[in-house]
């Protein structure tokens, strides 16, 4: 976004979505539609150093303020918690329903979780690729290396226990041809 601050018609949209939401109003929906229009989902995006970089957030430190201070507002004004929790999971709400009205393909694939989007280039975003599963043998081999790692480490707790628990894993290795 080329302005520092949101636009007041896209404010006053998410004031009146979230207002409507947390009372009886109804009109979530179209109050959203319309703050679609003037805002994108990465405007919504914490504008940290990291997130800047990889084009995750478009946001400004007085753009993020003011999301701030409004849903501090609405918060307040429906009688509900209004800590830095709250409000950021009030924001996150919001970015997760612009991208899921603006991107509905990306959110699908994340869930709305930025930790698995790359890079955001042009409006484009990249997502991490899906790490490969294991199969049932490496997934063995890891877990017994975890076991043995952990009573290695805990060697002082085990006391007495320590030397046969760990005679038994590294036999096991050896048996399974688990390298150490």
């Amino acid at each position: 976004m080329s302005n520092l601050t949101i636009n007041e018609i896209a404010i006053n949209a998410i004031k009146k979505a979230y207002t409507g939401r947390f009372g009886a109003e109804d009109k979530f929906a179209e109050h959203m539609d319309i703050a679609k229009q003037h805002m994108r989902w990465t405007d919504a995006v914490a504008p940290t150093k990291n997130n800047l970089a990889s084009g995750k957030s478009t946001a400004t430190k007085e753009s993020r303020v003011q999301l701030v201070q409004l849903f501090t507002g609405v918060l307040k004004s429906k009688k509900r918690a209004h800590d830095s929790a709250a409000v950021g999971a009030e924001i996150k709400d919001l970015k997760n329903q612009l991208m899921l009205r603006q991107e509905p393909a990306l959110y699908a694939e994340t869930g709305g979780n930025l930790g698995k989007i790359e890079t955001v280039e042009g409006g484009n975003a990249q997502v991490k690729p899906k790490p490969a599963d294991k199969t049932a043998i490496e997934m063995r081999d890891q877990l017994i290396t975890n076991v043995k790692n952990w009573v290695e480490k805990n060697s002082v707790e085990l006391g007495q226990d320590y030397t046969p628990t760990r005679k038994a894993i590294l036999a096991a290795m050896e048996t399974l041809s688990i390298k150490r």
